[in-house]
């Protein structure tokens, strides 16, 4: 399995207690499907792990697979803080029939390049499903050196991939560079800022969290691009910039559940302390946007 193009890694909707919305969560993964994205993370950042008890993240990625129901590949996102409790939950992610599995470097505290070599090979070892590292050096603190990913690929035969989260388009480059010709190897985009460029630099797709409230543009972008219509794909390319800027809003959080309203899919995706409320003029800044830049992409939610 190759992951490219769209892959949203989708909200996690959640009810007062911060347990899962599934009903919620089914709608969302509709939604995303429905709008034509070409796969999907669950349980990764914007589905909020970090404050899922470990029940509850495999209740949303166990709700996403049978919503999503094959018609696209779900990968379900790993965040740990150690080898030992990263190879358990590993193993349960597994088992709840998701297609692959997303590894982020343990977080918390600082790590060497040797620390994560061992940590995803450990990983890699207990789950027998493809596995995709995750680079998110800005909420880890431990990026992962393209070097190490090059070594990492030809240590693990069944790694299949990286979702890059930073702008740093140097490295981004020499990651394509070392990784180049190896056509079982995704290398996916976390800039949603910079898909255009990093489909033209060589990249497979695009992993954003806006693209659960506007998947249609992201779409729309990438079918343009391998369609060679340039133009489209930049135009949609500034669609996306233009409704990003929703999250300037509510520390990100508040703007993404008033998004998910706006939309009828839930009433919130994100768990305590994290929860915050938007003053009136903050809401109507963010409805202003949403009906500017997302309602002319707007898909049934039925």
């Amino acid at each position: 399995m190759q992951l490219h193009g769209v892959v949203p890694p989708i909200g996690t909707p959640l009810t007062e207690n911060d347990r899962v919305d599934t009903a919620g969560l089914t709608r969302l993964a509709h939604y995303l499907v429905d709008a034509g994205v070409h796969g999907i993370l669950a349980n990764g950042t914007m589905g909020g792990f970090a404050f899922l008890k470990n029940e509850e993240q495999l209740r949303s990625i166990a709700t996403t697979v049978e919503a999503v129901n094959g018609r696209v590949p779900v990968m379900g996102g790993l965040g740990e803080t150690s080898t030992s409790r990263a190879v358990a939950m590993a193993k349960e992610i597994a088992a709840q029939g998701v297609d692959a599995l997303s590894m982020l470097p343990p977080f918390y505290f600082y790590g060497t390049q040797d620390h994560l070599m061992a940590y995803f090979s450990e990983i890699a070892a207990a789950v027998d499903i493809p596995v995709y590292l995750y680079d998110n050096p800005v909420l880890t603190k431990n990026p992962i050196h393209p070097e190490t990913i090059a070594k990492l690929r030809s240590r693990i035969p069944h790694l299949r991939g990286i979702k890059v989260s930073n702008q740093d388009c140097v490295n981004l480059q020499n990651i394509l560079t070392l990784m180049k010709g190896d056509e079982e190897f995704s290398i996916l985009t976390g800039s949603e800022f910079l898909i255009v460029v990093a489909l033209q630099m060589g990249c497979h797709g695009c992993v954003g969290g806006l693209h659960n409230v506007c998947p249609r543009i992201a779409v729309e972008l990438y079918e343009a691009y391998r369609g060679g219509d340039l133009e489209k794909a930049r135009e949609r390319q500034q669609e996306l910039k233009d409704a990003w800027q929703i999250f300037q809003y509510g520390s990100i959080w508040g703007a993404f559940d008033e998004a998910l309203r706006w939309l009828g899919i839930c009433e919130r995706a994100t768990g305590a302390p994290y929860v915050t409320a938007l003053r009136e003029e903050e809401r109507s800044a963010v409805v202003g946007i949403l009906e500017k830049h997302v309602r002319p992409y707007l898909l049934s939610l039925a």
